[in-house]
C-alpha cells in the first residue's frame, strides 16, 4: 500500500500549498473513527478559566462539516468543539448558561498539512490560529465554563460518536490549561514540547501518535491522559512523515516537500520534489525564511544583481531532487537578459554557486536541484535597466552605510575612474525619488548623502560615472 502511494504522488503542480508538519508517525481516522480520552481529574481537560487546543491535521476532503476535537455535555453546555467547516476553522465554546461563543475563520488546506490552534479565556477573547498566525478573534463570554465528566474526543463530534467525523490525519494534539499567545504557538508548533516551553506546567494532554500500533495512545504530558482508538481501522502511518527538526523560518508561509506531498509553493517560488529512493521515509525539504521582507544587502557574484531582494533558506533531510519554478510576473522583465539561481551556505551571495535554468516569458525554472541543508537560495539577474542592474560594463565598487538607515547615508566609492558622478535613489519599481550630481571626484571618494524624508521600505542607490556604474539596495526604517 505504501509503495502504491509513493508512485502516484510524484506529480507536478505549482499550485499546491501545504505546510510541513513536525513529527514521526501520524494517526489516520475515517468518518466513523476517533480517539477517546476519559475524564481525568488529575489532568483536567475542562475549559477552566482559559485553555488552548492545537494540532496538526491533514484533511482528505470528507463532509463540509467535520470535528477535530472537543469535550462537551450532551445539552451543549460547558465545553468546546474545534472543527472544520467549509475548509475554515469553526471554534465553539459553550458556557454554563448554554451561551455559544463561536467563530469561523482561517483557511484549511484541502490537500496538505495545516496547523490549527484555538484559545479561549473566560471574559477575554476566543482566538483562532492557523499555521501559527492569528486569523480571527471575538469577545468571549464572562460566564464560567463549568467542568464536565464527558470524554475528550479527537476526530469526531464530542457529543455523538456517529456524527461529523474527520476524514484525514491528526498529529501532535496538545491541550493546555492556559491561554497561549501567537508567538508561543508559532515558535513551538514545529518542535517537541519540552520543559523549556513557557507553559509546560499547564500542559494537560500531549498526543504525539508515535506509536507503531494501537489501540492505546501515550500521553507525553505528566497527566496520564491516555487515549484509546475506537476501532482497528485507525492507522498509524509513517508514510505521511513530515519534516522533523528545529528551524527558524516562521514569518512567511513555510511550504514543504516531504514524502507524501512532493509539491509546494512559497511566495513566487514553486517546487516539485522527487526522492533518490522512494522508500526513504526521512526525505523532505522546506524552503522559507525568518525575515518577513527578505531584505539583505550583500552582493551577487559577477554581473548578477539580486534586485528582487528575496532569499529562501532550505531545511532538508534525506536525499531528493527538487525542480524549482519562479513566477516573475511581479518583475519588469522587459530588458532582463539572464536569470540564474544563486546558492551558498551564507546569506552573502558574493561567492555563490550559479545554476543556470530556463527563462520562458515570466517563468524561470531550474530542474534537479539538490537542496543543501541550511543553504540560502536567491535569484540573480542580468539586465540593462535601472532598478534591476546597472549599466552593462565595468562595475563600480561602492558601499553604503549605515544600512538600514533612517536619515542620511554614507556613500563610499573605491577604485573608480576620477571624474563627476551621478547619484540617484530609486524605488524598487524604478521611480526616481532623489538625484544629485557631483563635481570631479578622486578614485576613492566618500560623502554623506541626504535623500530627504523617504517612506520606510527598500530602495536602490545607483551611482554612475563616465565608464562605470554600480547599484546597492538601501533599507529605510
Amino acid at each position: 500500500m505504501k509503495k502504491a502511494l509513493f508512485s502516484f504522488l510524484f506529480i507536478s503542480s505549482s499550485l499546491i500549498f501545504s505546510f510541513a508538519q513536525y513529527g514521526l508517525n501520524s494517526v489516520g481516522v475515517g468518518a466513523a473513527e476517533y480517539i477517546e480520552v476519559l475524564d481525568n481529574p488529575n489532568g483536567s481537560l475542562n475549559a477552566g478559566p482559559g485553555f488552548t487546543f492545537e494540532a496538526w491535521i491533514l484533511n482528505f476532503g470528507g463532509p463540509t462539516n467535520q470535528k477535530v476535537a472537543g469535550k462537551l455535555v450532551n445539552n451543549f453546555r460547558n465545553g468546546f468543539i474545534y472543527g472544520i467547516e467549509d475548509l475554515q476553522v469553526n471554534f465553539e465554546v459553550f458556557d454554563n448558561n448554554g451561551t455559544n461563543t463561536s467563530l469561523k475563520a482561517g483557511s484549511i488546506s484541502a490537500i496538505g498539512w495545516t496547523h490549527v490552534a484555538g484559545s479561549y479565556e473566560v471574559g477575554g477573547m476566543l482566538t483562532i490560529y492557523v499555521n501559527g498566525e492569528k486569523v480571527g478573534e471575538r469577545a468571549a463570554s464572562a460566564i464560567p465554563v463549568n467542568p464536565n465528566t464527558n470524554p475528550f474526543r479527537i476526530g469526531i463530534a464530542p457529543w455523538d460518536i456517529n456524527a461529523l467525523g474527520l476524514v484525514g490525519y491528526v498529529d501532535e494534539a496538545r491541550y493546555w490549561q492556559a491561554v497561549l499567545d501567537e508567538e508561543t504557538i508559532r515558535e513551538w508548533m514545529h518542535k517537541d514540547v519540552t520543559a523549556d516551553h513557557p507553559d509546560y506546567a499547564n500542559l494537560s494532554l500531549y498526543h504525539k501518535y508515535n506509536e507503531t500500533e494501537g489501540p492505546a495512545v501515550a500521553d507525553e504530558s505528566p497527566n496520564e491522559n491516555f487515549g484509546v482508538f475506537s476501532s482497528e481501522g485507525i492507522v498509524l502511518e509513517p508514510v505521511f512523515l513530515p519534516f522533523k527538526g528545529e528551524f527558524e523560518m516562521y514569518e512567511n508561509d513555510l511550504q514543504g516537500i516531504w514524502n507524501a506531498k512532493t509539491e509546494g509553493s512559497s511566495d513566487i517560488m514553486s517546487f516539485t520534489g522527487m526522492f533518490f529512493d522512494s522508500l526513504e521515509l526521512e526525505a523532505s525539504a522546506i524552503f522559507g525564511h525568518s525575515d518577513g521582507d527578505y531584505s539583505f544587502d550583500t552582493d551577487a557574484p559577477g554581473d548578477y544583481d539580486r534586485s528582487l531582494s528575496k532569499a529562501w533558506q532550505a531545511a532538508t533531510q534525506g536525499g531528493l531532487f527538487a525542480g524549482l519554478s519562479f513566477d516573475l510576473s511581479v518583475v519588469d522583465m522587459s530588458q532582463v537578459e539572464e536569470v540564474a539561481l544563486l546558492s551558498g551556505p551564507e546569506e552573502d551571495f558574493s561567492n555563490a554557486d550559479v545554476t543556470s535554468g530556463t527563462l520562458d516569458g515570466n517563468t524561470f525554472t531550474v530542474e534537479e536541484v539538490v537542496p543543501a541543508d541550511g543553504w540560502y537560495y536567491t535569484l540573480g539577474f542580468k539586465t540593462t535597466i535601472s532598478g534591476t542592474k546597472t549599466i552593462v560594463g565595468n562595475t563600480l565598487q561602492m558601499d553604503i552605510s549605515p544600512n538600514p538607515v533612517d536619515g542620511p547615508f554614507r556613500l563610499h566609492i573605491q577604485a573608480q575612474q576620477p571624474g563627476p558622478l551621478q547619484v540617484r535613489v530609486l524605488t524598487m519599481a524604478g521611480e526616481l525619488v532623489f538625484s544629485k550630481a557631483t563635481g570631479n571626484v578622486p578614485a576613492d571618494y566618500t560623502e554623506w548623502v541626504d535623500p530627504g524624508h523617504l517612506p520606510p521600505g527598500m530602495y536602490l542607490v545607483e551611482v554612475s560615472g563616465a565608464q562605470q556604474a554600480g547599484v546597492r539596495k538601501l533599507a529605510v526604517r
